[in-house]
């Protein structure tokens, strides 16, 4: 089973967009030196391939022309920063505040959202890169900017002619991604079953890794459904990804909803075996959904490698095996939970099948997607106009504070350096560029795994040019180092600096021959930088989240409560719209997964910074479990129906809503005094009772003989539906007491 799963985890990475861009990024970097090197110009090679790597950064992914867009502003604003920074190198002062406007503008590019703000990171790095050239006369900088921009355009062109070779691979390699990410999501939801399972410890792990399935599927909205209205947004391989992110997403839901009350289900099934073979069962899931996440990354077809309806038998005649034992029929209520999760999984398995049978194109022939679902709805639009530049120049706005931040930190870098005369001031200059975040937490782990990573990779590469001297070795290693170095750089950051460390290592044994001194000087350089943007960080206008907090529990819980508000419309008797239902599906997940994101930065703060930590990990946990308890009625309705409404549905509905709408009032201090939490209401007795009299009635049948009859069926729908109320009335009661 290890031997397997690490023979995925390679096919993962290698099917996966980090290494495609790494490999990408690597051929546009190394040709240019190559070339270039071979007639004896190795100086300018290094500058051409230094505009084809800052320009690569802005190359995220995206629709064609939001891509072709990026490549030209990133290509023009690298040219003018490489050529204003080379003409202003002979004059220290000048340079200063040259480096000051550069630092403040591009680090405000992250108004821009993630493409803005890494052209503004490429800029900053081909000004941190001419930095280091001692000698460039007028002459020479405008031949080395020149040579920049062809470096640029160089890598524009290729990365144009690679989209229209393979349109369909970033979104293949994205929604591949989001599929395995949701796998292990669901295989952290199956150790709630393992027994003896420490159930708070597991739910860290589960909003964890929900917070990074929302960030998937999010890229995959981006990518996907933005394309539909671009002209290959029609096409069969487009019309699958579709069908099989939409069926993702229901997936996320019905995983969300075979929420229980999982401390009861291991006390009252202790002594059976039965929540081993719904681990092992939910297992066989995960495996099917990593299957089909590989096939679908490498643009392949996935067949079913599990008979699950054969599995899911098994487990079945277990769970009627336990009901046989129990004398009562109250008694045998206690194993109606294991039978909805069962249902659940059923639903789910047949959605399995169906994602199988999708990444089979002439299986879409009858398949369609829904008219009525308006996907345009589901994506958010990022605006490109000078007012949002310019609504964020206020120290309100977190990015206008860390653009000063930024600034500041750099020109003290420059001016040290310059004072201490050291020899390569711009490695200072890129720590402080490269870690500086707008976050303090992200900052400081940056900076940890930044340093972590040089000195390893500075003695790797010490070590290597102590063994050989053979330039042909080094340069092999240098080259799988690039590669390493851009494959790894967006996901495992002290990986990527481990191998940056050598290539800069290695590329300078070649240019300026002095290895154990370059090696030292890298990591006193790392040191400084580093230094400065912590304490940069620390003390210049530091954002920190438990100022922030408030506002993303609010977005939560009022996501949570329309959410709510939809799907008991159903039980009403009302009905809805599948966009609002979806798209209110979708903001919940949204709001919490930042909310989590945003803990999680909390928690890498300072200890005097992480306000009422415990309460508000609480609230989350419970936020989260009442979301999950809304999917479990939400996915009853869809795959069911409602057939028996109750009068106190609506009256229950209208009482939690009251109830949420308080505790929106508990979270902020501002308005806390004018929450009013209210008693429970008499619906909720009724309700008991109305379902006593139906297992009473039912009892009554099971004396006479019958099987399935309409009493049955409207005892079994009311007891799923009193016990997810009951249960929300209970989390709505722990958030009230978190919050006081």
């Amino acid at each position: 089973m290890r031997t397997e799963q690490r023979i995925n985890d390679i096919k993962s990475f290698l099917y996966s967009y980090h290494f495609s861009n790494g490999l990408r990024t690597t051929i546009s970097v190394v040709v240019p030196s190559l070339i270039f090197a071979a007639i004896g110009q190795l100086g300018l090679g290094i500058a051409m391939s230094m505009g084809a790597l800052c320009t690569a950064l802005s190359d995220v992914p995206g629709t064609i022309i939001h891509k072709r867009n990026g490549l030209i502003i990133s290509t023009i604003l690298i040219f003018i920063t490489a050529l204003g920074t080379g003409l202003l190198l002979p004059y220290p002062t000048p340079m200063a505040f040259w480096i000051l406007g550069c630092c403040f503008v591009y680090a405000m590019m992250l108004v821009y959202g993630n493409r803005g703000g890494n052209i503004g990171t490429g800029c900053l790095l081909i000004m941190v890169s001419i930095l280091g050239e001692t000698h460039l006369s007028p002459k020479m900088t405008v031949v080395y900017a020149g040579m920049v921009l062809l470096g640029s355009i160089w890598y524009s062109l290729l990365a144009l002619i690679l989209w229209q070779i393979r349109p369909y691979l970033n979104v293949q390699q994205a929604l591949g991604d989001c599929i395995l990410q949701t796998a292990r999501y669901l295989e952290l939801r199956a150790n709630f079953y393992t027994p003896g399972v420490d159930v708070v410890a597991n739910y860290k792990a589960v909003l964890a890794q929900q917070v990074i399935v929302n960030e998937k599927q999010e890229n995959v909205r981006e990518l996907l459904l933005k394309r539909r209205s671009a002209q290959q947004g029609t096409t069969s391989i487009n019309k699958s990804m579709v069908l099989i992110f939409l069926d993702m997403v229901d997936l996320q839901e019905q995983i969300m909803a075979s929420q229980t009350d999982y401390n009861a289900l291991q006390r009252d099934f202790r002594q059976d075996d039965i929540l081993g073979k719904f681990h092992a069962l939910i297992t066989e899931f995960v495996e099917e959904l990593e299957n089909i996440g590989l096939a679908v990354a490498a643009g392949q077809r996935s067949l079913p490698k599990t008979n699950l309806k054969y599995e899911m038998e098994k487990v079945k005649k277990a769970i009627a095996d336990i009901t046989l034992k129990l004398p009562t029929l109250a008694e045998r209520t206690r194993t109606i939970p294991l039978t909805n999760i069962l249902q659940n999984l059923q639903d789910m398995a047949q959605r399995i099948y169906n994602l199988h049978r999708l990444t089979r194109l002439e299986r879409l022939k009858d398949a369609t997607i829904d008219p009525k679902l308006e996907l345009s709805k589901f994506t958010t639009r990022q605006k490109y106009d000078f007012e949002t530049f310019r609504d964020n120049l206020t120290f309100k706005s977190h990015i206008f504070r860390h653009a000063i931040r930024v600034s500041l930190a750099t020109v003290t870098g420059y001016l040290l350096g310059m004072t201490l005369h050291l020899d390569r001031v711009y490695w200072i200059l890129l720590t402080i560029v490269v870690i500086l975040k707008p976050g303090f937490g992200l900052t400081r782990s940056r900076s940890i795994q930044r340093l972590i990573g040089t000195v390893l990779g500075a003695l790797f590469a010490a070590g290597l040019l102590y063994i050989t001297h053979n330039n042909t070795i080094i340069f092999i290693t240098m080259l799988l180092c690039i590669l390493g170095a851009y494959s790894f750089m967006s996901f495992q950051y002290t990986l990527s600096v481990f191998f940056v460390t050598p290539f800069i290592i290695f590329l300078l044994h070649f240019l300026h021959p002095a290895d154990l001194y370059n090696a030292t000087q890298r990591v006193l350089d790392t040191f400084i930088g580093g230094g400065i943007a912590f304490f940069a960080n620390m003390l210049l206008w530091p954002s920190w989240e438990h100022n922030t907090l408030p506002g993303f529990m609010q977005k939560m819980l009022l996501s949570n409560r329309k959410y709510f508000e939809l799907v008991l419309k159903v039980y009403a008797g009302e009905s809805n719209t599948v966009t609002d239902f979806k798209l209110a599906r979708k903001a919940t997940y949204v709001d919490t997964a930042n909310m989590m994101a945003a803990f999680q930065r909390m928690l890498s703060e300072p200890k005097s910074k992480q306000k009422n930590a415990s309460k508000v990990y609480h609230f989350v946990v419970l936020n989260h479990t009442l979301t999950s308890h809304i999917a479990a009625l939400a996915a009853y309705s869809m795959h069911h129906g409602v057939q028996f409404p109750r009068p106190e549905y609506r009256e229950i509905t209208n009482y939690l809503l009251s109830y949420m709408d308080q505790l929106y009032l508990m979270i902020d201090p501002q308005t806390r005094e004018q929450a009013q939490l209210q008693a429970p209401i008499n619906a909720f007795d009724t309700l008991d009772e109305h379902l006593h009299n139906l297992v009473h009635l039912r009892q009554l049948e099971i004396n006479e003989g019958k099987g399935a009859t309409p009493i049955r069926d409207e005892m079994l729908e009311t007891k799923q539906v009193h016990d997810q109320l009951q249960a929300m009335l209970s989390l709505v009661k722990d958030m009230g007491k978190a919050l006081s």
